[in-house]
């Protein structure tokens, strides 16, 4: 009886870990998060499809291509639109969108996914829950 209670117990443990895995590792695809960062410009947001990403930086929508292998994210063909605005607003999406384009690194715990660049500096961002699902 001993030895059965002690396999259940190793059973329930495995299955409980990979579970806790599961939740951890969660897709980009067909979702679009928006960046949390302090003294960031509002409604700045990104989103994934199958091999693209999309997102608004401020005034302008940029878009390109994305690979990925694990956590680790390489962001390429980097394009936008031309939209004009005030020089605090342009200057901010420049240096936004030049980050873009350094990320080396993701990952999702809960709602928030962290995009991590080449110099070890962090882009923070919340899942938006208004997204309707296809």
């Amino acid at each position: 009886m001993k030895k059965f209670m002690g396999l259940l117990l190793m059973i329930t443990i495995l299955f409980g870990g990979c579970t806790s895995l599961s939740t951890k590792k969660q897709k980009l695809v067909g979702k679009e998060y928006i960046l949390v960062q302090e003294n960031s410009i509002p409604n700045v947001l990104i989103g994934f499809d199958e091999h693209n990403f999309y997102g608004f930086s401020g005034l302008n929508n940029y878009f390109g291509r994305y690979e990925k292998k694990g956590n680790k994210i390489k962001l390429e063909k980097l394009g936008s639109t031309l939209m004009a605005g005030s020089d605090k607003v342009m200057k901010m999406e420049t240096e936004y969108l030049n980050k873009i384009e350094k990320v080396q690194y993701y990952s999702i715990e809960d709602d928030i996914l962290t995009l991590e660049l080449n110099d070890g500096e962090v882009l923070k961002y919340k899942e938006n829950k208004k997204l309707e699902k296809k």
